[in-house]
């Protein structure tokens, strides 16, 4: 650089800003384009387990709402899942006296994710958890947003694969239940991954 004529430093200090900026230009559009932006507002995956019937006793994973609902003040512990009738969720459900004061199963499908959200807080639901109606989805997670109606949910919503849900459903039919027993939300940071029970038929 020493032996550089002076007018080809400055020509080389003028376009070095040039250089710099460029790629930070493009990297904020690629950051905004990508929702990289927002990623540290975007709620992180919770888990539960199901307590009973044994025959489900795994630990099972759920993807929060994004825009609507609400995180859970502290952990639930031994509270119903309790498979909404119909199953739906986007009216009144007939069995709302076994809804109240436990977690709602719907499944996806007929209305808003929000809808789901509010008809289960009508009756008084702590939590609703909706599950894809693809009862082979075993690794899609869809990311439940608003419908723009305004409206708002004031008890947490989460998604739950179709598999899961199906296996859910079935296994407690199979038993004559309508509820299994849970926890949610359940800490698996320091449980090591062979001892987290995750569900035979899914990988996370």
């Amino acid at each position: 650089m020493t032996n550089m004529p002076q007018k080809h430093v400055s020509l080389l200090c003028l376009f070095i800003p040039d250089i710099v900026v460029l790629p930070l230009i493009l990297f904020e559009a690629f950051v905004v384009v990508s929702g990289i932006e927002i990623s540290k507002n975007v709620k992180q995956d919770i888990f539960f387990e199901i307590v009973e019937p044994e025959s489900l006793r795994y630990t099972f994973k759920v993807r929060p709402a994004q825009d609507f609902g609400v995180y859970f003040n502290e952990p639930l512990q031994n509270v119903g899942l309790v498979i909404s009738e119909p199953h739906h969720g986007c009216s009144a459900p007939i069995n709302k006296l076994e809804l109240k004061n436990n977690v709602i199963l719907v499944e996806r499908g007929g209305c808003s994710f929000l809808t789901k959200c509010i008809q289960g807080e009508h009756v008084g639901a702590l939590a609703v958890i909706v599950a894809d109606s693809d009862i082979k989805n075993d690794e899609q997670y869809i990311e439940m947003i608003d419908d723009n109606t305004q409206r708002n949910c004031s008890i947490p919503a989460m998604f739950l694969l179709g598999k899961d849900g199906y296996m859910i459903r079935q296994r407690l039919e199979a038993h004559g239940l309508s509820r299994a027993i849970i926890n949610i939300p359940v800490n698996i940071t320091m449980v090591p991954l062979q001892q987290q029970k995750q569900p035979p038929w899914l990988i996370w």
